[in-house]
């Protein structure tokens, strides 16, 4: 969802997510004089805090088979969508292993041949039943029928089997030359392209791809937001570019840690882009529903015993 509105005032040119403590009366002053007189001179701004617009993931497409690039089908900053052919590979073995394969595959003149033999031995067993029937031939001759039966019989499965062999072969020649063409594994576009045409694809990257819808939106959160943003929430983002427009983003994932070093924790959102107007690596401010809370104005260590703080 796009709302366009003036865009709250950005910190500097930063790549990182900074901690933004929103624009009501800062520090202890404004807190102190908030709960001693319970006025505030205005209502209290939106909670907002400083973020980085960022791709959901990026792609090292690579190779699974050695080769030698023969054709790249698409350009650095084009539109790719999953399954779609971004290079071939020389191919020209595998190529030559596919008709071979189609052709054993397609014969069935072994089988017709077994299917015959089957059919006369099975007219000669019949006919020397009924001669053994009229004592005109010796047991023997019979069993002699009935054998040469049983074994046409076992080469017309054998013929079959055979075919059914072939046909896992031509499969098998298919997805050996499927593999050499590259598809895209995601939805994204092509940020860059590391190899060229007639280079070798062995052991390096051939393309680099960015997931852009959605986008990944990260914050650095003071302590005082903790409890206050939880998954599931919406929250309007200020990006860089496009300039003086909303978008709104879905909280996803709230670290459950508080750094102690630095008194903050992170904050990730998910920002569909489905017409691909926004691009990653912008700063951007997140304003979340509910006022800017008030900055932690005690020392941690004030509630120890001093028992516990000499220790």
């Amino acid at each position: 969802m796009i709302k366009t509105q003036p865009c709250p005032a950005m910190d500097g040119d930063r790549r990182r997510p900074a901690v933004r403590r929103g624009r009501s009366l800062s520090g202890s002053l404004a807190w102190l004089l908030s709960a001693v007189f319970g006025v505030a001179g205005s209502h209290a701004a939106a909670a907002e805090l400083d973020c980085l617009v960022k791709p959901q993931m990026y792609v090292e497409v690579s190779s699974p088979v050695i080769s030698i690039l023969e054709e790249i089908l698409v350009e650095t900053g084009d539109t790719v969508k999953k399954g779609q052919p971004l290079a071939r590979l020389e191919a020209s073995v595998e190529k030559a292993k596919v008709k071979l394969a189609r052709l054993q595959a397609d014969s069935t003149s072994e089988i017709e041949n077994r299917k015959e033999q089957y059919r006369y031995a099975k007219q000669y067993f019949r006919r020397m039943q009924d001669l053994l029937a009229q004592n005109s031939v010796s047991q023997y001759e019979a069993d002699k029928a009935q054998t040469e039966l049983a074994l046409a019989q076992i080469e017309l499965d054998r013929a079959r089997e055979n075919r059914r062999i072939a046909q896992v072969n031509f499969e098998l020649a298919q997805s050996q030359l499927a593999l050499r063409t590259i598809y895209s594994p995601i939805d994204g576009i092509v940020v860059d392209r590391y190899a060229m045409v007639g280079e070798s694809v062995e052991g390096r990257s051939i393309m680099k791809l960015a997931q852009v819808d959605p986008l990944k939106v990260e914050s650095i959160a003071p302590t005082e937001y903790f409890g206050l943003i939880s998954q599931g929430m919406k929250v309007d983002i200020y990006p860089e570019q496009p300039a003086n427009q909303a978008f709104t983003a879905t909280v996803t994932i709230v670290d459950q840690l508080i750094d102690p070093a630095s008194g903050s924790f992170t904050v990730r959102m998910e920002l569909p882009n489905p017409d691909e107007q926004l691009v990653g690596g912008v700063n951007c401010i997140a304003r979340f529903d509910f006022d800017t809370p008030a900055p932690a104005t005690h020392d941690a260590y004030s509630a120890l015993p001093d028992s516990v703080i000499r220790e």
